[in-house]
């Protein structure tokens, strides 16, 4: 793979930007969309001291070949006991407002539904202590989400489900569940790579989406790590790759691609450039500073 400039590769971002005049921009440039976002989302570009992502466990039923993680043990419960603790205590400050609470993993999150169910009773608890309510939101790659565990996680409190389509190369059976899923949460979104060899794909997703209700569409570069960098080279060999606060595989531009696409036909959905510039303010100390107000940036359910 080569490696751009970032001179190169920031320029190629914004002339590609400034083609699309539908674009809105918000958090200094950091976030470019169009359409309002999830109420997840959010938490990305401002501070929130109580904002927390649940990493639930490293087992997963799929094997990506864009994977950035590196599979060890699974976290111990000891871990997660210190994790609920850690809630409990901050759940107790006066200035206890977090905006939205996730549940990922380096793993598949619905492998883990009894460690879920755990965590949001813990949460169910503190809204009725505190009586405030975040947004809760969890991604899977939509193998077992069938309609039974949809059911499940909506009785926990869940809002959101974010789909990664592309793990499991845009099967019929997780757009069967990812259509289930529409008639049980608020938003249900899709969180999927920009990989460009699943470019085709991708534009043959964007009606079959539309369809099914889908409220938003998320998409990011893929992270280069020490885990990835081999297998991506030996499948992509003419892929290019730049660093913004971490190393990231440009897509050639195919997220702005997918949105004037989405411009052209009138689709519903937002479309969200989740690539290396959201990384950098979610990832890094940039939205610790003052950003711009974001009021209004995302749907309201």
């Amino acid at each position: 793979m080569k490696i751009l400039p970032i001179q190169e590769a920031y320029k190629s971002k914004f002339e590609r930007q400034k083609q699309i005049k539908e674009l809105e921009y918000h958090a200094s440039g950091h976030c470019v969309h169009i359409g309002k976002l999830s109420p997840g989302c959010r938490g990305c570009f401002v501070p929130d001291p109580f904002r927390r992502n649940i990493m639930v466990g490293i087992k997963c039923n799929l094997n990506c070949p864009y994977c950035f993680e590196k599979l060890t043990k699974e976290p111990e419960k000891m871990e997660r006991i210190k994790a609920k603790a850690a809630l409990l205590r901050e759940s107790r400050s006066p200035n206890y407002h977090p905006t939205s609470i996730s549940f990922s993993g380096g793993g598949e999150p619905l492998l883990y539904l009894d460690v879920i169910g755990g965590f949001m009773e813990i949460f169910q608890d503190i809204n009725k202590h505190t009586g405030k309510r975040p947004w809760y939101y969890l991604y899977t790659n939509g193998l077992l989400a069938d309609a039974e565990t949809l059911l499940r996680l909506r009785d926990l409190g869940f809002d959101e489900i974010r789909f990664h389509l592309g793990a499991s190369n845009f099967s019929d059976k997780v757009y069967k569940n990812l259509a289930k899923a529409v008639d049980y949460f608020k938003a249900v979104t899709v969180e999927t790579p920009a990989w460009p060899l699943h470019r085709k794909k991708l534009f043959e997703m964007l009606p079959l989406i539309d369809d099914i209700g889908v409220k938003h569409l998320n998409l990011g570069e893929i992270d280069i790590t020490t885990h990835n960098y081999s297998r991506i080279g030996e499948i992509y060999p003419d892929g290019e790759i730049y660093q913004c606060y971490e190393m990231h595989l440009y897509d050639g531009g195919l997220v702005y691609d997918i949105m004037e696409e989405v411009l052209r036909k009138k689709y519903s959905f937002s479309v969200l450039d989740c690539g290396c510039f959201v990384k950098s303010i979610q990832r890094g100390p940039a939205k610790w500073v003052c950003h711009e107000d974001v009021n209004g940036l995302h749907a309201e359910y």
